[in-house]
């Protein structure tokens, strides 16, 4: 025989319907500020539970780590030419091409683009990612970067690139993890390593026009998930980039004297854009100086030091002569010492010399190179066979070195 269950009091009630008024609250303020700029919408949007629906395979062919519909390329690809793909995710590979065949403004997101390196002969003009069908390693230089210094993620927080291995052998660049740019090294999935990283992502919510990523303690909370890099994320990704809006990288003015040309590799600051690229391409960052005195000559040109204000350099982006700087460049960006606050959000002002302020001027990787693919050989922002000296011209080089056009 059963028994009854015993009417609950009017106390009782009450007490249960407070408990979940509470609860409720707590997880509209979780979802709120916890997961601000995370991913949203259904969850089919980027996966799949069995990667089948009515008999047919679901997303990219095969079945995708994570129960996700595409891999980091499929994802990023698009046959058109606007900003974001299918899944709403930024662009970085236009497979058909970018808008009139250039990069920047309205035609690529910040990173450039890896369509360069899909055509026939583009090895120079973007990384050879493995993850994008068709893309196999450089003919030239092969799956070793140049550049390569074993040591430079040796203890690093997010794991170490390629495992501190003395070269990649067969493995080949791919978009994150243990041979790749993005998320933590100590896997090889790409997927893996970037696990969890666009649900918590930290970064812009409704209404908010950039995003500091000033923690960079977690994937998440990194710079465009590069563990570990600070900066300050435009929300658009630069598609509409302005002397006024736009991504801010984070520099450092590095002046230590273990910056030079010998077997002693020194890394000092590792949050910088520049810092990003060293963990691959480590001696174009720690052996530039020429001898044991910080400073010019220098052997290989500079990163993460201060635009001078002397000379040449205080008329960056203007050379009009008087010794002062004009607004940003989108040509050739600098990096900032500080990551500005979201509510300060991106500045024009460029201030040659100083290295304390978010104003300040860093020359960094960035200035010159894009992150992904451009027109130009060596993934430069300009095509470096035009820019002669006396010729005139104020751009690449001369925005800059301002006496030397």
């Amino acid at each position: 025989m059963g028994t009854a269950t015993k009417p609950k009091t009017k106390m009782e009630v009450q007490i249960m319907s407070k408990l979940l008024i509470t609860f409720m609250v707590f997880l509209s303020i979780v979802l709120t500020y916890n997961y601000a700029g995370a991913v949203a919408g259904q969850c089919s949007n980027c996966h799949t539970m069995h990667d089948s629906q009515g008999g047919a395979d679901q997303g990219d062919s095969g079945a995708q780590s994570q129960l996700l519909l595409a891999s980091c390329a499929g994802c990023h690809t698009t046959s058109g030419a606007g900003q974001t793909t299918t899944y709403g995710a930024p662009a970085v590979l236009h497979s058909a091409g970018t808008a009139g065949g250039a990069q920047g403004n309205g035609a690529t997101n910040a990173g450039g683009d890896f369509y360069w390196v899909t055509q026939g002969g583009g090895d120079a003009k973007g990384h050879n990612v493995a993850d994008i069908s068709g893309v196999s390693a450089d003919a030239t230089i092969g799956r070793t970067p140049p550049g390569w210094e074993p040591n430079a993620t040796s203890g690093f927080t997010f794991g170490q690139v390629a495992g501190g291995a003395a070269n990649w052998g067969a493995n080949q660049l791919t978009c994150a993890g243990t041979y790749g740019c993005h998320g933590n090294h100590t896997t090889a999935n790409s997927l893996q390593a970037i696990t969890g990283a666009h649900h918590n992502n930290a970064n812009t919510g409704s209404g908010i026009t950039a995003t500091a990523a000033s923690a960079a303690n977690t994937v998440a909370n990194s710079y465009r998930f590069l563990g570990g890099i600070k900066g300050l994320e435009d929300a658009d990704w630069n598609w509409n980039e302005t002397a006024a809006s736009h991504n801010e990288y984070y520099g450092k003015n590095d002046t230590s004297t273990e910056r030079d040309n010998d077997t002693t590799d020194t890394y000092q600051f590792k949050e910088t854009s520049s810092y990003f690229c060293a963990e691959c391409h480590g001696f174009f960052h720690s052996r530039i100086d020429a001898d044991a005195t910080f400073g010019s000559p220098w052997v290989r040109h500079p990163t993460d030091i201060v635009l001078p204000n002397s000379g040449e350099y205080d008329d960056y982006n203007s050379d009009n002569g008087d010794d002062t700087a004009g607004s940003y460049s989108l040509q050739v960006p600098v990096a900032r010492p500080v990551v500005p606050t979201n509510a300060e959000g991106s500045s024009s002002t460029v201030s040659p010399g100083d290295s304390t302020t978010r104003t300040g001027a860093i020359v960094m990787c960035l200035s010159c190179h894009r992150a992904h693919g451009s027109p130009y050989a060596d993934l430069l922002r300009w095509d470096y066979t035009t820019i002669t000296v006396g010729a005139g011209t104020t751009t690449g080089c001369f925005v800059c070195h301002t006496d030397k056009n």
